[in-house]
């Protein structure tokens, strides 16, 4: 019978792909496994197509190994989905069985072949010592398999017990249709058409829903997807025999061949549109309580890249816990040195996070700073366990950045499920390092906001000294006049002098105290290009050229604020070192030599003299004509905190170049860099801007 070959055929062509995965034991084991089951259609078919009794008794032997070999295999199968752990098992059940298998095989091809009997649908074993001791060889292998999954349920973890189920369903059914097929050898119905493809595709079904789908998938999920390729397959060959019907026999013209040719790429290009279009209406039918994995993704990645603080964020998350996975909480613990890094006035602040907050060093935070993976409650240790019921949670997982835990997420369980899922399982391994860029950027932008609101502060404080400025001279003109006349005696001279010194000296008091304070120095990867680029974004009417030669140099380790501090600086320099009439162009060079970083700055303007040049680093010092040297001060301190080294070459009237110098010791690490998304974004969007003109 042809569907025999044809199920041998697709049998083997699978086991083979299976047994591609050269780094996966559970999938060679389920390789063998098919190619068993393929060896066994193939018998069945020579069984039920070849007269030539020699002919049919060395091909029936010979692809009697197939079924000979499926026991032990199916029992190395069950073994590799449990993790080989059972070294036990390996040498009471899977090794004998396999030296069975083999004396079973040599034994029937060499010893004690079997006698083939014909009947009406072809020629059937005869049942002899072979058969009887294949059928005790069986159940022998199965039960040892049974009671292996079943002890390793009973003594397994919350995620491991669905996966423990399908294997042990998987089993039961393998073992009853085994028993059947058995038991239904000698007789004449042994060799119908539907009993041996049908037995086929169930035992292939269950080894690859097990093997493939076997953590945590919900079997009305599965049920929906199966159902609704098998309508849209149903669809298609219903509507091949429609055009066959019409066409005629295509092999008999060209044109019936052009239109069945075309109707095939017809169904290649309309079967995944289709498909996607109908398994979310047989999902909400079957699986009201499932979700299209890749959907979701998509929808919450665009939401949380969407989200510009932590009230945001924690709206994305609310609705993608509770109303998609359907858990019945969620909590997020934020560590509290990362909440200092957002808001230093963490006392006046913390009741405005949309989160708890925790210590850094609580046991559970140093337990899941030291996991790389999702943690199952059941899992933890005592003391962990205590603490992950006490928050009502099943599952946890770390929000790592740079080997620094920003946050932890608390998961509660399942309210339609007494377990996750295995889409749920994915969205949390998804979520794991998706919240990492979330928390970066949010933070950042949290930072940016907190400056803007000092920004506004300093301007307030800028009016404020502008008054004190006015003010702190009145007691200056008092004295002034007070000593250039003879109004008043000697005492009552010294008097006022001394008044208004005090009242002089409380003004300078109060503007110290408004400007007093210390920078904090914060060491992180920063990229020049990006900083500089960022930093000429101020600068944007101020040149009428700007020109790029970046390599992509490596990050340094330096203070992104007092480097931008270097830039504004330097760039500030060069934009008012324009000269008459003529066009003004700075160039951003930057390139690694010797392991070292280099970045240059130059302009085409003013330039300065030798002797400036030679003072440059004075203090007070300044080549311009109402300057003060602070800014020049500014750069020389910066450079000498980042240990780095500046070159500066001038001529007249051609320009000045400053030249950077970051040693190798400076570059920072790959897994260091923390990129500013908003400041690249702002930097391109400048140089796509220059490049247009």
């Amino acid at each position: 019978m042809i569907q025999y070959l044809i199920t041998a055929i697709i049998d083997i062509a699978v086991g083979i792909l299976a047994l591609s995965k050269k780094e996966n034991p559970a999938a060679k084991a389920l390789g063998f496994t098919i190619c068993c089951l393929g060896f066994w259609s193939l018998e069945l078919y020579f069984l039920t197509t070849i007269t030539d009794m020699k002919l049919l008794d060395t091909l029936f032997h010979l692809t009697r190994w197939g079924m000979f070999l499926a026991p032990s295999i199916f029992t190395l199968l069950a073994w590799r989905l449990l993790g080989s752990r059972s070294i036990t098992f390996r040498n009471i059940i899977i090794i004998p069985s396999f030296l069975m298998s083999f004396l079973l095989a040599f034994g029937n091809f060499f010893i004690f072949p079997s006698e083939l009997i014909k009947t009406e649908g072809g020629y059937l074993p005869k049942p002899d010592f072979i058969f009887y001791a294949f059928a005790a060889y069986f159940i022998w292998c199965f039960i040892g398999s049974l009671a292996l999954v079943t002890f390793s349920y009973k003594s397994s973890l919350s995620r491991e017990k669905q996966r423990l189920k399908w294997i042990l369903i998987t089993l039961l059914v393998c073992f009853l249709i085994g028993i059947l097929l058995i038991g239904a050898m000698p007789k004449s119905f042994y060799l119908s058409k539907l009993m041996g493809p049908i037995s086929n595709i169930i035992f292939v079904a269950f080894l690859f829903y097990t093997t493939i789908q076997h953590n945590l998938m919900d079997f009305r999920l599965a049920l929906s997807v199966g159902l609704s390729k098998a309508i849209l397959l149903g669809f298609f060959i219903w509507l091949y025999f429609v055009v066959t019907s019409v066409v005629g026999d295509h092999t008999e013209s060209v044109g019936g061949v052009l239109i069945l040719l075309l109707f095939v790429a017809l169904i290649l290009e309309a079967y995944p549109r289709l498909l996607k279009w109908i398994l979310p209406n047989a999902k909400k039918i079957l699986a009201k309580h499932g979700y299209e994995f890749d959907q979701v993704k998509e929808d919450t990645e665009v939401a949380l890249r969407n989200s510009i603080n932590f009230s945001m964020m924690t709206e994305v998350l609310d609705h993608l816990f509770l109303k998609v996975l359907r858990l019945t909480n969620y909590k997020i613990l934020m560590i509290r040195q990362q909440v200092e890094s957002v808001d230093g006035d963490i006392n006046n602040r913390l009741s405005s996070l949309p989160f708890e907050v925790i210590s850094e060093d609580k046991p559970l935070v140093t337990y899941c700073a030291q996991q790389t993976q999702l943690i199952m409650a059941d899992e933890m240790p005592d003391l962990m366990r205590t603490e992950m019921e006490h928050h009502s949670a099943g599952l946890c997982f770390p929000v790592l950045s740079e080997q620094k835990i920003l946050a932890i997420v608390l998961v509660g369980n399942p309210t339609h499920f007494s377990y996750y899922r295995y889409d749920d399982m994915k969205v949390f391994e998804w979520l794991r390092t998706e919240l990492e860029q979330v928390f970066n950027r949010v933070i950042r932008l949290n930072n940016m906001h907190e400056q803007l609101g000092e920004a506004k502060k300093t301007l307030s404080m800028l009016s404020l000294m502008n008054h004190y400025h006015h003010d702190i001279k009145a007691p200056f003109a008092i004295i002034d006049g007070i000593l250039s006349n003879d109004i008043y005696d000697r005492d009552k001279q010294r008097d006022i002098v001394l008044a208004q010194v005090e009242r002089g000296s409380k003004l300078i008091a109060t503007m110290a105290s408004i400007l007093g304070g210390h920078h904090k120095r914060r060491i992180q990867s920063c990229s020049l290009e990006t900083l500089v680029q960022d930093c000429l974004y101020l600068f944007e009417k101020s040149f009428d050229r700007i020109e790029y030669e970046l390599s992509g140099i490596p990050h340094i380790k330096g203070d992104a604020e007092d480097l931008k501090i270097l830039f504004i600086n330097l760039i500030k320099n060069a934009a008012e070192a324009r000269r008459d009439a003529e066009e003004l162009t700075i160039k951003i060079k930057s390139w690694v030599e010797n392991n070292n970083v280099y970045f240059s700055i130059s302009d085409n303007g003013t330039g300065m003299t030798k002797s400036q040049l030679a003072n440059l680093w004075e203090a007070g010092f300044s080549g311009k004509k109402f300057g003060n040297g602070i800014g020049m001060q500014a750069i020389k301190r910066i450079v000498d905190e980042h240990n780095a080294h500046i070159d500066v070459t001038s001529e007249v009237a051609k320009g000045s170049e400053f030249t950077l110098c970051f040693f190798a010791s400076q570059i920072a690490h790959e897994g260091d860099k923390a990129k500013d998304e908003l400041a690249e974004r702002r930097a391109a969007n400048l140089l796509e801007k220059r490049n247009i003109q």
